[in-house]
């Protein structure tokens, strides 16, 4: 009877260990000392271990994990990861100067990462004369770079844009790299980074609205919705400050201020047959033109919240749209001058106008609203 208890524990510990092998099959993965390498595991990480010192793995935000080597070459390795439901996951690490994907969600991973996994990338261009702005749908969380050639950091007072610059110019040698954010929802946003000296976008955006959360604003979206009904019922009270052209009209009608916010009220008004699509309306204070040509120095303003009048930013053929775009309060310094600039979606037709100082030094204070 004894040995038959012996046997009988003997089998189920080999059983157990035949059910343990099915589920630590280890998974291929690629990275190098370039680009950071992150995983979102469905459940919180408890414990994560390399199998050399010669590379990193680092938990971010409880169920994201960060990783890169710390050398351009390293010997095939190991990764451990336990998430706190207890599942046990394997991974076979080796090198890879240009890996495939730089950001996965375990979430559905079976014995290998397949396409349907991989967090699509972003490809960006960096500069070290203009600085790129990330936006993102919600706070950040964290931010890592792939390689000292750029630097990163949030934009002061605003908890989701990054701003990114090239510390190499166009005559240094700059090596593809990453950047990837983290937002505190769990959401990753990763980025393959490339040299430019004029990128060709320089505001990138994973945000539908495009707005900034600055800290310290206490008006939310359903007040900011009201607001700017209240000031397009006003009407338009400013009649000199816009352009014309491409058969297009852009203008600023009022501009009103309430406690720590300002709104400016534009209108654009389309007279061609053809529709105009918005893409974003950007606002930014750079130098008044001068004589001698010189780099404008722009400091693009966020918006905390965007109103149109029309459905899905569209422009038809001989109609207009009411536009208000609600701001932290700002001032202009001297010999610097407001710029609001409106973008065609997939088009050409840009429209730019300048306003002075004293249109913000001049704004109306809204009234309460019920």
């Amino acid at each position: 009877m004894r040995i038959q208890r012996i046997l009988l524990v003997a089998l189920m510990l080999v059983q157990g260990l035949c059910f343990a092998q099915k589920n630590v099959k280890p998974i291929h993965i690629e990275m190098n000392d370039r680009k950071y390498m992150f995983f979102k595991f469905p459940t919180d990480i408890n414990y994560a271990d390399m199998g050399s010192q010669d590379l990193m793995a680092e938990k971010c935000l409880g169920k994201v994990l960060k990783l890169k080597a710390e050398i351009p070459y390293f010997d095939k390795t190991n990764l451990s990861v336990v998430t706190t439901d207890g599942k046990y996951y394997s991974f076979i690490v080796e090198y890879n100067p240009n890996p495939s994907y730089i950001a996965v969600d375990m979430a559905n991973v079976k014995d290998s990462i397949i396409s349907k996994d991989v967090i699509k990338s972003t490809e960006i261009e960096v500069s070290d004369i203009h600085t790129t702005h990330i936006i993102l749908p919600s706070q950040v969380g964290d931010i890592a770079i792939g390689h000292e050639e750029v630097i990163s950091e949030k934009a002061e007072d605003i908890d989701n844009i990054v701003k990114v610059k090239s510390v190499v110019d166009e005559n240094e040698e700059f090596f593809e790299t990453s950047i990837t954010v983290v937002t505190v929802d769990g959401n990753i946003y990763p980025m393959v980074v490339n040299y430019a000296k004029n990128p060709k976008e320089m505001s990138i955006s994973f945000s539908d609205g495009g707005n900034a959360l600055f800290r310290g604003v206490n008006v939310n979206d359903e007040n900011m919705k009201k607001m700017s009904e209240w000031i397009i019922r006003k009407g338009q009270y400013i009649n000199d400050l816009g352009r014309e052209d491409y058969k297009m009209i852009f203008q600023l009608y009022s501009v009103f201020t309430d406690q720590d916010i300002i709104a400016f009220y534009l209108h654009a008004k389309n007279s061609s047959k053809i529709d105009y699509s918005i893409d974003f309306v950007k606002a930014y204070i750079a130098d008044k033109k001068e004589e001698k040509k010189t780099a404008m120095q722009e400091e693009e303003i966020y918006p905390i919240y965007s109103y149109y009048s029309g459905d899905n930013k569209v422009i038809h053929g001989k109609s207009g749209m009411d536009i208000v775009i609600f701001y932290k309060k700002f001032t202009i310094p001297k010999k610097r001058i407001l710029y609001f600039e409106l973008f065609e979606e997939n088009g050409g037709r840009h429209i730019k106008f300048t306003a002075p100082n004293k249109t913000i030094i001049n704004a109306e204070v809204m009234q309460k609203l019920d």
